[in-house]
């Protein structure tokens, strides 16, 4: 899934930026063509599997937002996470999982300065998290997850910003099991700390 995200998300970006070019659209309704890609920290908490019973890795994230009404900006994005089992007694023979996810969102953009900008945004998307060990696969999860967070934005050059910023991410999984246990394997509550470049 994840090679089919990217390849969309750089051939949406290089189409726009090429009309972008050479259209000029005097109406609140235009294309945009802002791309952010960067590394995200995630940290799990509360009573679940993925904060009880793994340990998340270093991440990345990617961002196209692509129409712009006013300063509000519709967006499209992918973010992927691997972690490893810290608790065979949860996980079993699971040593790996994959988390990724496909979201849109909408996004603000608050001009601070001539360089610096605040882009706060919320979004909802589907998500699949993927089981393995070693080469060996054991199958998936699917769901749904809910995000809100900012971005702050500092100007470096005509076309391209460093950011940083912060997202809340909740996240609900199908699952099949006893009762006691739905609660435990069926959410899923994240902060992600993101750090990046964007080109606009």
């Amino acid at each position: 899934m994840k090679f089919k995200v990217l390849f969309f998300l750089f051939c949406s970006f290089f189409l726009q930026f090429s009309y972008s070019q050479e259209t000029e659209n005097k109406s609140p309704v235009k294309f945009n063509h802002d791309f952010r890609i960067n590394a995200l920290i995630p940290s799990n908490y509360g009573d679940n599997f993925l904060a009880k019973a793994n340990d998340a890795k270093l991440g990345i994230g990617m961002n196209f937002s692509f129409l712009r009404i006013y300063d509000f900006k519709l967006g499209i994005g992918y973010d992927y996470i691997p972690y490893s089992s810290t608790d065979i007694s949860m996980t079993g023979n699971i040593k790996n999982a994959d988390y990724q996810t496909v979201y849109g969102d909408v996004a603000y953009e608050i001009k601070i300065t001539d360089k610096l900008n605040i882009e706060p945004y919320f979004g909802f998307g589907g998500l699949e998290l993927k089981f393995r060990s070693d080469a060996r696969d054991f199958g998936n999860q699917t769901g749904s997850n809910f995000r809100i967070g900012f971005n702050t934005d500092y100007k470096l050059a005509k076309r391209l910003s460093g950011f940083i910023g912060i997202c809340y991410l909740g996240s609900k999984l199908d699952i099949s099991t006893s009762p006691e246990f739905v609660s435990f394997y069926h959410n899923a509550k994240m902060f992600q700390f993101n750090i990046g470049l964007k080109i606009h």
